[in-house]
């Protein structure tokens, strides 16, 4: 990337390794990152960007291209048999500057990392392969083979593999993904769609012959996901856009035409993850470590939020910022996350599939059902991945009089708030917007004195209930924040760069948070 000898190697240059290297460039951190292919793909593959991954990316300064690139998706709805509405949850109510799906090919999401990581600096080696790699415990040799043949030892400070499914890094480790593979073939297909579909919604059509799943995505084209229930993978490599066209048609009794389709491709599920995703200096992100289904769109974005997890940690660790302690907390918190994850979209996958006309009717009540006790609200927060958090890891903490203290809990993510007021902007905006493009951790104070010392590790920020706004305070005129976090005056929460609560004091006590940042960080 710079003249300097690069510390990491990043090996994949998916979206899960890109994002990795422009969190890393960000910082300032000198990496390489290869990809054996000798170019990028050009298939749209994962299609969808959480409002989580979102938020990172506003962090990193590029979520405007996100926005500018991609399609809104506001809602969805699942229909049963005879096409009957049985839940149509809504985004929109999401606490979040991003309250949608954004429908967006892979490629795209590629090309835009893409880009800003090599206005920083950096560039994909294509045709770079990784052959082979030994971790002494204070470097990582690497072996390398170039695009003419010609094979290289060279040592990094840390390895990253991004290399998906069939991960060579996760081989290295003598790592296997374990779990299952679900009995069923699937098709997928990127067609323009004629028919009158609001375009701003989601849909999944259930019935007794079948599931489908389907989609916006930017230029006006739609993803449709379908099984196959009694095809085999060679009959379906055969099917045509029309075969996937008449299967939807005649499954749910629709009448639309599938056109212009970019994209076609069968693939089974499996539902996999490795034991560990770090050993030593040599760590895994995305499919390289778990693999599952595509529903609910959570794969790409998944490993997106691997990779933020871990760089923002490298990277403090490698300016000599933080102890390389630290790093040992995202197996703990990425590997349990990934388990979390497993758990849910490997039984929501069987449960969509099912084919008995008894078991379809119960599911179909339990969807009526949940709808009616306002689990539609619930479940666009668990889709967008606002519930993810750490809450066990080791790396968190609060002070001893905040154990029993209400608000948002260490680990969590940090709640966003809208109608603060600030210096830089007139108009009212959103707490998460305060942090665009600012990737260091962020305290936040709450009224109170001004006891907390300033750190380059974080910025401040206080937040009162009036006045006029200035540098670094903002003023909650409308109390959103202080209610969201329940803060009392004097209150601080540490925020890392993944958005996580890492720390919360609910009184004032600089002593407590000198405490937690000495566990984790070197002095000044």
């Amino acid at each position: 990337m710079t003249a300097k000898k690069a510390e990491v190697l990043i090996v994949g240059a998916g979206p899960v390794g890109l994002a990795a290297a422009v969190s890393l460039a960000q910082a300032g951190i000198a990496f390489r990152i290869i990809d054996r292919l000798p170019q990028a793909i050009n298939q749209s593959r994962a299609a969808i960007v959480h409002a989580r991954t979102l938020e990172h990316f506003a962090r990193l300064g590029l979520v405007d291209d996100f926005l500018a690139a991609g399609v809104k998706v506001h809602g969805a709805a699942i229909y049963g048999a005879g096409n009957v509405l049985l839940i149509r949850p809504s985004f929109d109510h999401l606490a979040t500057p991003y309250p949608f799906l954004l429908g967006l090919e892979q490629f795209e999401t590629e090309a835009i990392l893409t880009r800003r990581m090599e206005r920083a600096g950096g560039k994909v080696e294509r045709g770079v392969e990784l052959l082979e790699f030994s971790d002494s415990g204070d470097r990582v040799s690497v072996r390398l083979r170039d695009p003419d043949g010609a094979e290289t030892t060279e040592e990094f400070a840390y390895l990253v593999g991004c290399d998906g499914g069939r991960s060579t890094v996760r081989t290295g480790l003598g790592l296997t993904l374990e779990g299952e593979t679900l009995d069923a073939t699937w098709i997928t297909a990127d067609v323009k769609i004629r028919w009158d579909h609001r375009p701003d919604e989601a849909i999944a059509y259930l019935s007794d012959a079948g599931i489908a799943f389907i989609a916006p995505m930017n230029d006006d084209r739609w993803r449709v996901i379908l099984n196959l229930p009694g095809v085999t993978r060679e009959q379906a490599e055969k099917y045509t856009v029309e075969d996937v066209q008449k299967s939807v048609c005649e499954r749910f009794d629709l009448d639309v035409e599938f056109h212009d389709c970019v994209w076609i491709s069968v693939f089974g599920i499996n539902t996999r993850m490795a034991p560990t995703m770090n050993r030593g200096r040599v760590f895994l992100c995305g499919d390289a470590s778990h693999v599952h289904s595509p529903v609910g769109g959570q794969g790409m974005n998944t490993g997106i939020q691997d990779a933020e997890n871990l760089t923002w940690k490298l990277a403090l660790v490698l300016l000599g910022v933080a102890k390389p302690e630290l790093l040992e907390s995202y197996n703990a918190e990425r590997h349990a996350n990934a388990k979390r994850l497993l758990a849910r979209i490997g039984p929501a996958t069987k449960m969509a599939s099912l084919r008995h006309p008894v078991a379809i009717g119960v599911r179909n009540q339990i969807i009526r059902l949940a709808g009616h006790l306002g689990i539609a609200k619930v479940m666009p927060q668990i889709v967008s991945m606002l519930d993810v958090g750490y809450p066990e890891s080791p790396a968190v903490g609060e002070s001893p009089h905040s154990r029993h203290h209400r608000g948002p809990r260490p680990g969590e993510r940090a709640p966003d708030a809208f109608g603060l007021l600030s210096a830089e902007h007139p108009e009212p905006e959103h707490l998460l917007e305060l942090w665009r493009g600012d990737t260091r951790h962020q305290l936040l104070v709450f009224g109170g004195e001004d006891v907390y010392p300033a750190s380059p590790l974080y910025k401040i920020t206080r937040i009162v209930p009036e006045g006029a706004p200035s540098e670094n305070v903002v003023v909650d005129a409308e109390g959103a924040a202080f209610a969201a976090y329940e803060a009392r005056p004097g209150a601080c929460y540490l925020v890392r760069p993944d958005g996580i609560i890492a720390f919360r004091c609910c009184e004032p006590d600089p002593a407590a948070l000198a405490a937690y940042l000495s566990k984790w960080y070197l002095p000044a």
